[in-house]
């Protein structure tokens, strides 16, 4: 297990709840969200940061589309913003009409179909659920009893899913269907309760797994295996989830968050809620993209 990684800020940011990077790599730009604030952020090449899309909802989720536009989650329901017009149409009207609901990550599967996980914000923390999306047919639920439904990935070759329980501090592997739905739901590996919860997730060309532990000021890789390889500390506390992007997918991004955190801790922690950066020695795997039209 290993450190010394050149950990770097590579943007200004300040979300309160930044989530979901998504690199372009058509346009060399990196995609983000920032949940509480509501709003969509774009990183340039330049290094600026920009607002392309600001809700009246929690943004939760955040994927290309095979058009260049984006899919987004807005609270419980599903959305789609041209990004040349600036246009928004809905995918999909809310799932669920609890005022606590709201989808958390999310990502394409290898058929270019959305999935993310719907997560309750409530004292009682009911079991959150995976749902599945395409352009022309209503939610599919496809994964049920998950305590609080987080980062999303899937194997190179597309037969492997892997999904996150933070409460459970659990990451899971299952094996994906044809038909979207995961089968044979297993234990891939039980992040350290000492270093926070896990949260967002990363693939790279090796099968290792890197997830952002939120509130454990680090971040960990697994191999194929499910073994502990890397641990990379954080300057601030929070990561939240990370995607491979940059030339030839080199680098790791990292978004984090200061949400909820103490006037204290702020003051210790300026950054959080800033955009960094690593250079893995391995690099990832480019995302899956939603499909438009069928």
């Amino acid at each position: 297990m290993t450190d010394g990684y050149d950990m770097r800020r590579v943007a200004e940011v300040r979300a309160e709840l930044g989530e979901s990077p998504v690199w372009d790599e058509q346009k060399s730009v990196l995609y983000f969200v920032d949940i509480t604030r509501e709003r969509i952020h774009v990183l340039q090449q330049n290094g600026r940061t920009e607002t392309v899309y600001k809700s009246a909802a929690r943004i939760g989720a955040l994927a290309l589309t095979d058009k260049g536009n984006l899919i987004f989650t807005e609270d419980a329901g599903v959305a789609m913003l041209e990004l040349q017009t600036g246009e928004v149409r809905l995918i999909s009207p809310a799932v669920h009409d609890g005022t606590g609901c709201r989808f958390n990550d999310g990502a394409c599967d290898p058929q270019g179909r959305f999935i993310s996980g719907l997560m309750h914000e409530g004292p009682e923390r009911n079991p959150g659920a995976l749902y599945r999306f395409v352009s022309s047919d209503d939610a599919c639920l496809i994964q049920q009893g998950i305590a609080l439904p987080n980062g999303l990935a899937w194997s190179e070759d597309g037969n492997t899913f892997f999904f996150v329980d933070s409460i459970a501090c659990a990451i899971f592997q299952a094996t994906y269907t044809a038909h979207g739905k995961p089968a044979h739901v297993r234990l891939f590996a039980r992040t350290p309760a000492a270093l926070g919860r896990p949260d967002g997730i990363a693939m790279d060309k090796e099968g290792g797994l890197w997830v952002c532990q939120f509130n454990g000021g680090c971040l960990l890789r697994y191999n194929r295996n499910g073994y502990l390889s890397d641990h990379v500390t954080m300057p601030v506390p929070r990561p939240t989830s990370c995607c491979f992007g940059g030339e030839a997918l080199g680098t790791l991004f990292i978004t984090t968050a200061r949400f909820a955190m103490t006037d204290s801790e702020l003051i210790q922690y300026q950054d959080a809620g800033d955009l960094y950066a690593i250079n893995p020695r391995v690099s990832g795997n480019s995302r899956y993209r939603f499909k438009e039209y069928r």
